[in-house]
């Protein structure tokens, strides 16, 4: 019996829930996101496309991490990166599409810079750049080598 009086119950709330709270709050309150980029121009995609991959090719940190990451392969994507920069300067030229578009290539730019700090680079994310490390390790194999090349000649 106790069961029953439960399962009564349940069905109950959600029947409330379904018809009291859950109607009419889509109709009274709008969405809250809102589309960031409306453009019924297509060019302006290519556009974007173009400008965010030439921003990475142009950049060698940018384009180092995005090469590293790719799974596609470093040859295929060294030739897409080239292409889109050798797209961009007509794009960038053209008033028209700028005009329609907005400057893209500065967005991408900002962007770009914004996503590099939060470990992004395009679409792969969690990168963190490496780089050359100049401490006493250093020295000390310049050290060894010069040592090494010293003794050659020396005992030679």
């Amino acid at each position: 019996m106790q069961n029953s009086m439960l399962t009564n119950l349940i069905i109950l709330l959600s029947l409330f829930h379904i018809t009291v709270l859950a109607g009419p709050t889509v109709e009274k309150y709008p969405a809250i996101l809102a589309v960031r980029q409306t453009t019924s121009n297509p060019q302006c995609g290519d556009y974007s496309r173009i400008a965010n991959l030439s921003t990475i090719g142009k950049n060698s940190t940018y384009r180092s991490l995005f090469l590293q990451a790719s799974p596609r392969g470093t040859f295929a994507d060294a030739d897409m990166l080239n292409a889109a920069i050798a797209k961009l300067p007509t794009l960038t030229k053209d008033a028209g599409l700028n005009k329609a578009c907005g400057n893209l290539t500065t967005v991408a730019f900002v962007e770009a810079e914004k996503n590099f700090t939060e470990g992004v680079v395009a679409q792969f994310s969690g990168l963190v750049p490496t780089g050359i490390t100049a401490g006493p390790e250093v020295a000390l194999i310049v050290g060894f080598i010069v040592v090494g090349f010293c003794g050659m000649f020396i005992f030679v």
